[in-house]
């Protein structure tokens, strides 16, 4: 074992920096030569891009950098694997430097404070340190408005999930312990939208110690955010998915709420095809089923599973598919329902009954065969 003291830790290359990417191209030069000018003592010892297939050629752009820099350039190119905590993940395990730090690749987040970060780290030993940005500022003038609510009602949500109040549990700026993570990439299923939130969740009982220290938050270098309102449906899958310990799968939540918004495409194509078309009720009933099914399909596609989304003859394959999945799910919706009712329960209790099995059964079955992840 080494016996060299970790204060020297600074003055050698110590550190390896993730930075995910899709569609950054324009961006990538920026974020390296700000890391390189701000590297004076040459810390930094690789720093690693992840991209997800970016369509604007982002990955070669990054493998073309390779030699330009004071530190090694690597690109991993995910084909077929998509999502950002994921993508963090990989990054972070392919590093080979204790401590790892992530950032995004936009030009939010800058290198002065990532330097900052990690002289907190070495001087305090902590197993994460947090880039917040609200530890000493109320608001950031990125965050206004609605998004400034969002956020402050997002980091209440979170600290209630660790059991901790930090400033910015939800930042996505961190620097981290590799040994220490690694723990949580065995564990996580890496599908939420913060993975810093699964590593404190994931530590919540353990003495860890965690340190934040305030950064600057600017706007984009180039591009469009990423934030909409489908990432922010993410993240609350994912808190519920944490308060229940597990016990409500991610993504679970957002294939309900599909579901109850088929209902209502169910009842309009019934009264549009029976009430005013005229026809029959058994075909219009039909008609109004696979309308739902087609509805349902098409906004889990969009939504629910957006990071595993259905594209040209795959689209079409798994709507077929999803039909005969959610003729599964009926069955047993009725065989459930009928049960209990055969056995004395109301008639409110058996199709209640009823519509949550046929869920579980439509959401297993349907994350098994027709989204495969």
């Amino acid at each position: 074992m080494s016996t060299e003291n970790p204060s020297d830790w600074r003055y050698r290359k110590t550190l390896s920096v993730v930075l995910p990417t899709y569609n950054e191209i324009k961006n990538i030069p920026h974020v390296v030569g700000d890391i390189a000018a701000q590297d004076v003592d040459g810390r930094v010892k690789r720093v690693i891009f992840v991209d997800d297939n970016s369509s604007d050629g982002t990955a070669d752009f990054v493998k073309s950098m390779q030699d330009q820099a004071p530190f090694d350039i690597v690109c991993i190119e995910r084909i077929g694997r998509v999502g950002l905590s994921s993508a963090i993940t990989e990054g972070i395990m392919a590093a080979d430097t204790e401590l790892v730090a992530v950032m995004d690749c936009d030009g939010q987040h800058k290198a002065r404070d990532l330097f900052t970060m990690l002289d907190t780290a070495l001087n305090t030993d902590a197993d994460i340190v947090l880039g917040s940005r609200f530890k000493t500022v109320r608001s950031q003038e990125s965050h206004q408005g609605l998004r400034q609510w969002l956020s402050q009602t997002g980091i209440w949500l979170a600290n209630k999930v660790i059991g901790q109040e930090l400033s910015d549990p939800l930042t996505g700026f961190f620097l981290v312990k590799r040994s220490g993570f690694r723990e949580v990439a065995r564990l996580t299923s890496n599908s939420g939208f913060k993975i810093v939130l699964d590593y404190l969740f994931h530590h919540r009982r353990e003495k860890i110690r965690v340190e934040e220290v305030q950064i600057s938050f600017e706007a984009r270098h180039d591009g469009e955010s990423k934030l909409d309102s489908r990432i922010l449906l993410e993240f609350a899958d994912q808190i519920v998915s944490r308060l229940s310990h597990g016990l409500i799968p991610e993504r679970f939540v957002l294939f309900s709420l599909t579901g109850t918004l088929g209902i209502a495409v169910h009842m309009l194509a019934v009264y549009l095809l029976y009430d005013l078309a005229g026809v029959p009720f058994r075909p219009a009933i039909l008609g109004a089923t696979l309308a739902a099914m087609v509805f349902n399909f098409s906004l889990n596609n969009l939504i629910t599973f957006r990071r595993f989304r259905l594209k040209g003859r795959k689209w079409f394959r798994g709507l077929v598919i999803f039909v005969l999945v959610c003729s599964i799910g009926a069955a047993a919706n009725v065989g459930v329902a009928g049960y209990l009712n055969d056995h004395d329960s109301s008639w409110q209790i058996s199709a209640l009954a009823g519509v949550f099995v046929g869920t579980v059964f439509n959401f297993g079955l349907a994350r098994r065969f027709v989204w495969k992840n």
